[in-house]
Order: C-alpha cells, then sequence, then structure tokens
C-alpha cells in the first residue's frame, strides 16, 4: 500500500460529499464544495384559540426549509510520512426571509471546523467535528431530503458528541476492512453546574467491519460526563448493520441509552432505511424511526414513531428534485394537540 492511502481513505469515508479541486502541487491540495437547497415542508399548521393555546393536532414540519452549505478541505504534506489536514464547513438559512443574520439568530450555523494529522496508521483531529459513533448514526441518516431521519438513536448534533460538537479530539484508523474512532469532548462550559449537552464533556468509541461482500457492522459506546451534583452520567450504547452495493442500500441501527435524554430517562430507539437506485437517475428510499422512552414513576411512551417514503430525480451528478412523504404513527392525546400529523417535502438541490 502506497504512503498515507489510509489517510486518503480515511477521509474520502469521512467527508463524503462532492468536490471541486481549486488549487494542487506537489505537496497541498485545496478542495471546495458547497451545496444550495431549496425545500418546502408541507403539513397541518397549528391551530390556537383566543388565548392562544394549540387546540388540535398538527404536523411536526412546516414552511420554508432552504439553506447554502459551503465547505472547504484541505491537506499539505509534512513529510513523506505524514500530512496535515483540515476542514470548515457553513450551512445559512435562508428561508421566509432575506435578512439571514440578525440580533439572536441561528441562521449561520458552523458545521464542522476541526484541524489534525494524518499518516498510514490514521488521523488524529481537534475541533467542531463528530464524535466517535458519528460514523455509524451517519448510516440510517440517509433522507433523500433534508429534515427527517436521524432522531430516534439520540444521535444528533451536540448531544455528549455522539454526532457533530465542539472541543471534540478525536483518532480514526482504517486497517484491512476494519474501522476504529475514539473521541474525547472536553468540557466547554465556564461553570460546573451545568446540564449543558453543549458543554459537557464526553468520551467514546467505535468500531465497524466491512466483508467483501458490501455488509457493514458496527457498534459504538458513548459517555456523556454530566457535571451537576445528583445527575447520573448519560450512557449511549448503539448496534448497527449496513448494506450498500451502489444500487440496493439497507441500513439497521439500535440505541440503547441509560439516563441519556435526561437523569432517570432511559430511551431505545431503531432506524431503519431501505433504498434503491435506478441507472436511469430515479432513487427510492424508505425510513422508518422510532424511540420508546422510559421513566421512572411514568408509563413507557413512543417520543417518536414514523415512517418516510421518498423518491429523487438526478438529472446530473450536481442536480436532483425530491419528494419525500412522512406518515406520523404517534397517538393523539385525549389533553393536550400533539405533533402527530402527517407532512411531505418537495426540494430542489444543487451539490458542487
Amino acid at each position: 500500500m502506497k504512503k498515507l492511502t489510509v489517510v486518503a481513505l480515511a477521509l474520502s469515508s469521512a467527508f463524503q460529499v462532492q468536490a471541486v479541486e481549486v488549487f494542487k502541487n506537489d505537496t497541498t491540495k485545496l478542495d471546495l464544495y458547497g451545496r444550495i437547497y431549496a425545500g418546502q415542508f408541507f403539513g397541518d399548521k397549528k391551530k390556537l384559540d383566543d388565548n392562544g393555546d394549540i387546540v388540535d393536532d398538527y404536523s411536526a414540519k412546516q414552511g420554508a426549509n432552504q439553506f447554502v452549505r459551503f465547505g472547504a478541505k484541505v491537506d499539505s504534506q509534512i513529510n513523506n510520512n505524514l500530512k496535515a489536514l483540515a476542514q470548515y464547513e457553513l450551512q445559512l438559512y435562508v428561508n421566509d426571509s432575506e435578512k439571514t443574520i440578525s440580533e439572536n439568530s441561528d441562521n449561520m450555523r458552523t458545521r464542522l471546523a476541526f484541524a489534525g494529522v494524518g499518516a498510514d496508521w490514521g488521523t488524529v483531529t481537534f475541533g467542531r467535528q463528530k464524535g466517535a459513533p458519528g460514523f455509524l448514526a451517519d448510516w440510517t441518516d440517509v433522507s433523500l431530503s433534508d429534515g427527517y431521519g436521524n432522531e430516534a438513536l439520540g444521535a444528533t448534533t451536540d448531544n455528549f458528541a455522539v454526532n457533530r460538537a465542539g472541543s471534540v479530539l478525536k483518532y480514526s484508523g482504517l486497517f484491512n476492512g476494519f474501522q476504529v474512532d475514539t473521541s474525547y469532548k472536553f468540557d466547554g462550559g465556564d461553570t460546573e453546574e451545568t446540564t449543558n449537552k453543549n458543554s459537557d464533556a464526553a468520551y467514546g468509541a467505535a468500531v465497524a467491519y466491512t466483508f467483501p461482500f458490501n455488509l457493514s457492522l458496527g457498534t459504538a459506546y458513548n459517555v456523556g460526563l454530566r457535571d451537576k451534583s445528583g445527575e447520573a452520567d448519560a450512557k449511549l450504547w448503539l448496534l448497527s448493520a449496513k448494506y450498500d452495493d451502489k444500487s440496493i442500500y439497507a441500513a439497521l441501527s439500535y440505541a440503547d441509552g441509560n439516563d441519556f435524554l435526561a437523569t432517570d430517562k432511559d430511551h431505545n430507539g431503531w432506524e431503519a432505511a431501505l433504498g434503491y437506485n435506478f441507472s436511469n437517475g430515479i432513487g427510492l428510499m424508505a425510513l422508518w424511526n422510532k424511540q420508546e422512552v422510559q421513566q421512572k414513576g411514568k408509563d413507557d411512551v413512543d417520543s417518536i414513531d414514523y415512517y418516510t417514503l421518498g423518491a429523487q430525480y438526478k438529472f446530473n451528478s450536481n442536480f436532483r428534485v425530491i419528494g419525500e412523504y412522512r406518515i406520523n404513527n404517534l397517538d393523539s392525546q385525549p389533553d393536550q394537540a400533539v405533533a402527530n400529523q402527517d407532512d411531505f417535502q418537495l426540494a430542489a438541490r444543487y451539490d458542487f
């Protein structure tokens, strides 16, 4: 194997985006990439009474879903055996107003910002990036449109570094079909008494093996170190499988969380995906997300339970149109309005 081949494989696995090479010489390469996404959610709006209270069940998704994403990847050779690497990714939400940046606005978000080194033994990076379990959670985070999926496991953004988070130190390596990731998130808060999932320290590890016949199996374990007195540490275990031969895609993940959503609040999560890509540019994808919450002194409840049915047509490698419908299986409640109505999304997407 040529030197730094493992680094190249690890980077392509981590980024999984189209990129345009804008600069390259004997030691340095810079790639730029991005996405323009114009989507719209359709569903039942909230109905309010004279007091402003919600009176009927409604759709969880409604309205504009439009954003622009920009990213840059760079790597440079330090010596024959070592490379420096970095990535930055920004997302700017547009939605219903051209005033995208204002006081108290969260429309502009830094998704990734990390740097590190890599060699045949793998990569070591630090900054805002995915924690160790993130690549397993990605196996079922394959909705054709933006905004569906990636909810039931608990592996969401800024949640004890099980996905994208800040101040994460990570090692990632590929060895003869095995991928091994470990990560540690440093405490980002300015006080010891906090329950903020964004700032609490966390550590995790994940391992997966890909067989020659396109089947991958993996598992991960992550611990969030809550530092408020009397609160238990957040623990999450993932078990995942996927099959991908470029035409057929199938994936299934299971999560077991102990005190993960909150102290004394456990959960089990299931996510599944099944899709097929035709040679004429048509792609189909179905998702299933379900989360069951167990809380002391209360009955178990389904907090998430839905299917999605999606289709897309790729005009070329850059441009596609998408339609996706969500069937919401959550039950109505006798004393409160619930976000349990179906919704769907239409979108146009351009990648570069």
